[in-house]
């Protein structure tokens, strides 16, 4: 990893680093699309690269600690996603993927589903798409696609394993597009919290993974979106658990929120809402004086409920 680059996409606010990696793309790329949600970069590689440019934190980094192979601030480093956007300006040095940068992922994927709506979306051809936004080194989430031979392939491959999450751009954009979407582990840790940290070398090792992936991917390999039709499972996850979120439900539901104070000290609270991004969104209208990067985790009540039996 090239640290000092690095650091300087993480010292960048959404608005700074979005302006940087428009610069970036435009040595590269003749066709690029702008808006105040999301930059598309064209690439003559029908693999599409995806990161977002926001992050929880309240601030930007203004303070790095530097150990031998992690990187941290007293700040917040902001890994999740400033890794995703560092993997990608290196990945595309070797490869002309097609490139979607999103705003606003961390307060419900406001970039990704504008994103969805346009043109853009509907004439994209893409083999299929890489996410880099999921903490660890070898974590492989497909949310609501279920497309075994698509999993097979990703998994198959190196060093990744299928696991869960909750929501990531890639749930917007994989159903509007129509292809197959992975969403892969890119080096940070303890993400939403101040406690994060990135650990460069995975970081290195996912962009040399998916370089790798890249190019043993052959013209037929092609998977479209299949949209998972299963009944929900659940995870445990700390001592409650969490479900995955490639559910939705269209009645109202228990969720449980889990936060921590200035003090370091957790809290829980029930609120009734018909998806996790509600419950979020009512948690944050209540309670204004605890900031979202505060919010450690949204369990759905059956999750927690099953974990605790």
């Amino acid at each position: 990893m090239n640290r000092e680059q690095f650091k300087a996409i993480c010292r960048k606010t959404q608005n700074e680093l979005k302006s940087y990696v428009v610069t970036k793309l435009k040595k590269k790329y003749s066709d690029i699309y702008v808006n105040k949600d999301f930059v598309y970069a064209k690439g003559t590689v029908p693999i599409c690269l995806v990161a977002h440019l926001d992050t929880v934190h309240a601030e930007v980094p203004q303070v790095f600690v530097e150990e031998e192979d992690k990187i941290s601030s007293p700040q917040g480093i902001g890994g999740d996603d400033r890794c995703g956007v560092y993997a990608i300006l290196q990945i595309i040095q070797k490869h002309n993927c097609s490139v979607i940068f999103c705003c606003d992922e961390e307060i419900g994927g406001v970039g990704a589903s504008m994103f969805a709506k346009t043109t853009l979306a509907s004439q994209a051809e893409f083999q299929y798409m890489i996410e880099l936004d999921r903490k660890g080194k070898t974590d492989a989430v497909f949310y609501d696609c279920d497309n075994p031979q698509f999993t097979g392939f990703i998994t198959d491959f190196g060093p990744w394993t299928e696991n869960y999450g909750t929501f990531s751009d890639i749930s917007y954009l994989a159903p509007a597009i129509g292809c197959a979407a992975v969403n892969l582990s890119v080096g940070y840790y303890n993400q939403h919290t101040l406690k994060e940290y990135v650990v460069p070398s995975e970081v290195d090792y996912c962009i040399d993974s998916v370089c790798r992936l890249i190019e043993a991917t052959k013209d037929t390999d092609v998977y479209e979106y299949i949209e998972a039709e299963v009944e929900p499972y659940y995870y445990g996850y700390k001592n409650y658990g969490y479900s995955s979120s490639r559910y939705y439900y269209d009645d109202e539901d228990t969720y449980l929120v889990q936060w921590e104070d200035d003090d370091g000290k957790m809290h829980y609270e029930e609120l009734e809402a018909r998806s996790q991004l509600e419950a979020i969104g009512k948690f944050v209208v209540s309670h204004e004086d605890v900031p979202f990067r505060k919010i450690f985790d949204v369990l759905n009540e059956s999750a927690y409920a099953y974990d605790m039996r």
